[in-house]
């Protein structure tokens, strides 16, 4: 019983020891969950500089865990929502490929790669958009201050039809001149 006895010891150790690490994982893990639903509920009331603290404090509070690393890919979520005033596409694509980089075997790798690819496309529609739109001056204020008006594609295309329809007006008047200036001037007594 007595050889036993150091054996048992060593049990209740390693069972202490792994109900510790049971108990620590599940409060960081209920952190982790508390953590991002007050994140999403600040980001529902458009309150992303809210979620950003939020989630920068779990990443102070739980350095070096799994679940701090994936913080990154939420930060960069809420960047890239098209709500969020201060997010950008290029911001969000800059933050999403730092996550793939620094987390080859994340939790949300695939929804990051997907929403990457999703962010890098409309980026290239905006960046298509912005080539077919005609700047048009408006204005010149006295300070030499230019106005611009920026027209979708379909307006500038309606408003160059109506520019020739105004210049085919203009030249059959202007052609109809000519011709009665020509017979007064074959014809000076006429």
């Amino acid at each position: 019983m007595k050889a036993l006895a150091p054996a048992f010891v060593g049990l209740f150790i390693v069972a202490g020891c792994a109900q510790l690490e049971r108990v620590t994982t599940s409060t960081a893990r209920s952190d982790w969950d508390r953590t991002l639903y007050y994140a999403r509920t600040a980001v529902d009331a458009h309150n992303y500089f809210a979620a950003d603290k939020l989630l920068d404090e779990y990443v102070r509070t739980h350095p070096g865990t799994r679940e701090a690393s994936e913080i990154a890919f939420w930060k960069a979520a809420y960047v890239l929502d098209p709500a969020n005033d201060a997010g950008s596409l290029a911001d969000g694509i800059t933050q999403l490929d730092a996550y793939l980089a620094a987390n080859p075997q994340g939790l949300y790798r695939n929804e990051a790669t997907v929403l990457r690819r999703t962010a890098a496309v409309a980026q290239g529609l905006t960046s298509v958009a912005r080539t077919t739109v005609v700047d048009t001056v408006a204005a010149q204020t006295p300070k030499d201050t230019v106005v611009i008006v920026r027209k979708s594609r379909d307006e500038e295309i309606a408003n160059l039809k109506e520019q020739l329809a105004k210049s085919k007006d203009e030249l059959a008047k202007v052609s109809a001149e000519l011709e009665r200036i020509k017979k007064r001037l074959a014809n000076p007594n006429g």
